[in-house]
C-alpha cells in the first residue's frame, strides 16, 4: 500500500505537468488536495492510507496525514469502527466479509470525504501445474456475478539460524549440513531453527500471453508486470486456467518465500489499479493519457473492496 501511494503521488505530479504543455505551471501553488489509498478484504486488517497531493521538500515526499478521523459503515449505514491511526499516514482497523457493502468516511480539516465499496463474493484457487517458469493457475468462480481478478507472485526474503541446546544454551550453527552433522554424532540432541521474514514483500514480475487478460489485450503489459488483469466474461460462474511465466531464477533463490496471490475486486477498484500500471507502463515513453479515476468524492484516490486467497508455492 505504501509502494502504491508513492507512485500514486509521482504520478500526480506527472500528470499536472502533462496537463499544460504550452503553459509554465507551478505545482508547488496547486491547492493541496487529500490523497486517500485504502483496501477492504476478508483475510487481512483494513488499510486506509492518507496524504496530500503536494510534494514536500521538507519531507522529501508527499506529506502524510496523521490528523484525520477514519470511519468505517456497513450497508445500513451503522458504525462498524473507527480506523485507528499506526503511523505513515496508516490507518487500520478489522478484515471485511464477504458479500458485505461498506462506506468509508475520512473526517479532515473541517471536510468529510466519503467512498463506497463491498467485498466480492467467494472464488476457489488452485495451483495446477508448477514448473521452473510457469505456473497454471485454476480459479473456480462460484457466482455468476461478473468477477474482476488480479494475480500476484509475492517474494518475501527470510533468514534461518540453525542451532542446538546445551545445558539449556542455544549453540549456533553456520549451516544446515552441520546443524545435521552434529545431529548425527549425537541423535538424541535437541535442535532447532529460527526462521526470520522480511516485513515487506515485493512483486515477482510475471507475463502472460493470454488474450482474455487485460495484459495481452492491450500489450503494454503483456510483458515483465507485476500484475495480471483479468475479468471473467468467458467463464463467469465455471473454471479456468491461467498461465503464469516468471524468469526461472526467480524460483532458484534460496531463502525466499513465494506466495501466489489473487484477489476478486470491484470494478472500480480493478480499472483504478490496471491504470496504475499502464500508466507507469506508459510514462517511459512519455504518454500519460490514461486517466486515473477513483472513488472517493472531492479527494484522489481509491477504496477498494476485494476477496482475496493466497497459495505458498515455494518455501
Amino acid at each position: 500500500m505504501y509502494s502504491i501511494k508513492s507512485y500514486t503521488g509521482l504520478l500526480l505530479l506527472l500528470l499536472f505537468a502533462a496537463c499544460e504543455k504550452e503553459t509554465n505551471i507551478d505545482i508547488a501553488n496547486r491547492p493541496a488536495q487529500l490523497v486517500v489509498l485504502g483496501e477492504l478484504n476478508q483475510l487481512d486488517n483494513g488499510l486506509v492510507n492518507l496524504s496530500t497531493s503536494v510534494f514536500s521538500t521538507v519531507n522529501s515526499g508527499f506529506t502524510d496525514v496523521e490528523d484525520a478521523q477514519v470511519s468505517l459503515f456497513d450497508q445500513h449505514n451503522s458504525l462498524i469502527e473507527k480506523y485507528t491511526y499506526k503511523g505513515k499516514g496508516n490507518y487500520t482497523g478489522k478484515p471485511g466479509i464477504t458479500s458485505q457493502s461498506y462506506k468509508l468516511t475520512v473526517d479532515y480539516k473541517g471536510k468529510t470525504y466519503e467512498g463506497m465499496t463491498a467485498i466480492p463474493s467467494a472464488f476457489q484457487l488452485d495451483v495446477k501445474d508448477l514448473e521452473a517458469d510457469y505456473i497454471d493457475v485454476g480459479i473456480n468462480d462460484l457466482s455468476p456475478e461478473t468477477n474482476n481478478y488480479i494475480f500476484e507472485l509475492l517474494a518475501r526474503n527470510y533468514s534461518v539460524d540453525r542451532y542446538y541446546i546445551t545445558q539449556g544454551q542455544k549453540v549456533k550453527v553456520n549451516s544446515e549440513a552441520e546443524l545435521l552433522d552434529q545431529l548425527s554424532h549425537n541423535p538424541g540432541l535437541q535442535v532447532g531453527r529460527d526462521t526470520t521474514f522480511s516485513p515487506e514483500s515485493r512483486k515477482i514480475l510475471i507475463s502472460t500471453i493470454d488474450t482474455r487478460t487485460e495484459n495481452a489485450k492491450y500489450n503494454e503489459l503483456r510483458d515483465l508486470s507485476g500484475r495480471i488483469f483479468l475479468r471473467d466474461k468467458t467463464f463467469n460462474g465455471g473454471g479456468t486456467t491461467l498461465e503464469i511465466r516468471f524468469h526461472e531464477t526467480e524460483f532458484k533463490t534460496e531463502n525466499m518465500q513465494i506466495t501466489l496471490s489473487v484477489k476478486s475486486v470491484t470494478p472500480e477498484y480493478f480499472n483504478y489499479l490496471y491504470a496504475m500500471d499502464l500508466q507507469q507502463a506508459k510514462s517511459t515513453t512519455g504518454s500519460l493519457d490514461v486517466p486515473l479515476k477513483g472513488n472517493m468524492n472531492n479527494a484522489l484516490g481509491i477504496f477498494g473492496g476485494c476477496y482475496i486467497q493466497r497459495i505458498i508455492v515455494k518455501k
